[in-house]
């Protein structure tokens, strides 16, 4: 048993930062897909939401008009370039993954 929680322990603290909820996922951007009618990131291990889909290769879109996607893309593409991990926050209907609100969780 204790050979089996040291093992977990060493993979939490060896593997990259990721997590993810209902409505929500944080990690690093690892990922920028500039669209410009379907700007698109993806996070440290492609995880999405549990309660939208991000389809097999993790990809987060952001919610808005045209404008207000580039705005939040933006920002993505500091934070991206910053190495800062994010937090997400997305949909929960089960439809295609839309970020609403990113936010910076480390510096």
């Amino acid at each position: 048993m204790k050979r089996i929680f040291l093992l977990a322990l060493v993979m939490l603290l060896t593997s990259p930062f990721a997590i993810s909820g209902s409505g929500h996922a944080s990690g690093k951007i690892t990922s920028l897909k500039a669209s410009a009618t379907a700007p698109a990131i993806r996070l440290t291990g492609n995880i999405s939401p549990d309660l939208c889909d991000g389809g097999t290769y993790g990809w987060l879109y952001f919610r808005g008009t045209a404008q207000e996607q580039q705005w939040i893309y933006a920002t993505a593409l500091a934070l991206s370039l910053s190495g800062v991990s994010v937090t997400v926050y997305t949909n929960t209907d089960g439809g295609r993954c839309k970020i609403y609100d990113i936010q910076a969780t480390s510096l």
